[in-house]
């Protein structure tokens, strides 16, 4: 198995289950609230580990139990956390998010102005002998401010954009992982009109990747000028939330396994539909265990 080191952020998804959103001054009652473990980044680092990978977390977060809590979900996953700096001054990351099969609302909160203290945490982590890394596309500059840190030269590298599109993310990781709905907003937010002519300008005579998920349309890989494509299949969700982290998981694992686009593709809607098998991104569910052991066997 690969060793990986992913950087981003880690905290905690209060997640209830309602048929519906609550109107003004109204409480509507739920008997399924759950308390998990959440960040993109720290849910990638979850499924990785529990692919048997050797994963190492490395992010800024407080010292209050909320925090600590994010901290020993991974630790409970197999992942390697003593690259989180735990600091006084820091609060927790929360997101309380309501969900009922298809539907998701999500309300996010966290620390502000943690650059200082992120900038040293990475200064003091070397990427030697490390076979991948993944990281928050905040952090892009962290690895690529005056081009790409020596001591990934023997790396392979993604991000999620997160609703963030520019050509430095475009251009500089290996791969990149979106979903479509964020990618449309992105594009036009920042005026770029044609994709096309962006992956064209990023990718030029290179093999780096983007990934676009469209839920239960399927995913395309843009690559060298040619789409790859892929359909999952059909799948009545418990809850959304993960399910674009759990499959660039399986995809990463796949891929850094030596597999082809196509069965990487397929390896991580995978991973994506049994992380829709429950609620919170890192349920514990039999198609969790099973989708988990297909995965960890032979490609």
């Amino acid at each position: 198995m690969s060793r990986i080191a992913i950087l981003g952020n880690l905290g905690v998804d209060i997640l209830y289950r309602v048929a519906r959103l609550p109107r003004q001054h109204e409480k509507v009652q739920t008997p399924e609230m759950t308390i998990a473990g959440g960040g993109a980044p720290a849910n990638v680092a979850h499924w990785l580990a529990r692919l048997g990978h050797d994963v190492s977390f490395h992010a800024v977060t407080g010292t209050d139990p909320l925090s600590r809590m994010a901290t020993g979900f991974l630790s409970d996953a197999g992942v390697n956390v003593t690259g989180i700096a735990h600091l006084p001054d820091v609060g927790p990351s929360v997101a309380s998010i309501f969900t009922g099969g298809t539907r998701k609302a999500m309300v996010c909160g966290g620390p502000r102005g943690v650059d200082a203290h992120w900038r040293a945490l990475a200064a003091g982590i070397s990427f030697s002998g490390v076979d991948h890394v993944h990281f928050a596309p905040s952090l892009h500059a962290l690895l690529f401010e005056g081009g790409r840190r020596a001591d990934l030269a023997q790396a392979s590298i993604s991000t999620d954009l997160n609703g963030s599109v520019s050509l430095e993310l475009l251009r500089d990781p290996d791969i990149a992982f979106t979903n479509g709905d964020e990618l449309d907003a992105a594009l036009k937010t920042t005026g770029a009109a044609d994709l096309a002519a962006l992956l064209a300008e990023a990718h030029a005579g290179g093999t780096r990747r983007l990934i676009v998920t469209e839920g239960d349309k399927g995913v395309a890989c843009h690559r060298g000028g040619e789409t790859i494509t892929a359909r999952p299949d059909p799948v009545t969700p418990v809850d959304r939330t993960g399910g674009g982290d759990a499959f660039a998981a399986g995809y990463l694992h796949a891929m850094l396994g030596g597999c082809g686009e196509a069965a990487a593709l397929r390896a991580g809607l995978r991973l994506a539909r049994a992380a829709l098998s429950g609620i919170g991104s890192r349920p514990q569910t039999d198609d969790v265990a099973s989708a988990l052991t297909e995965l960890a066997g032979p490609a």
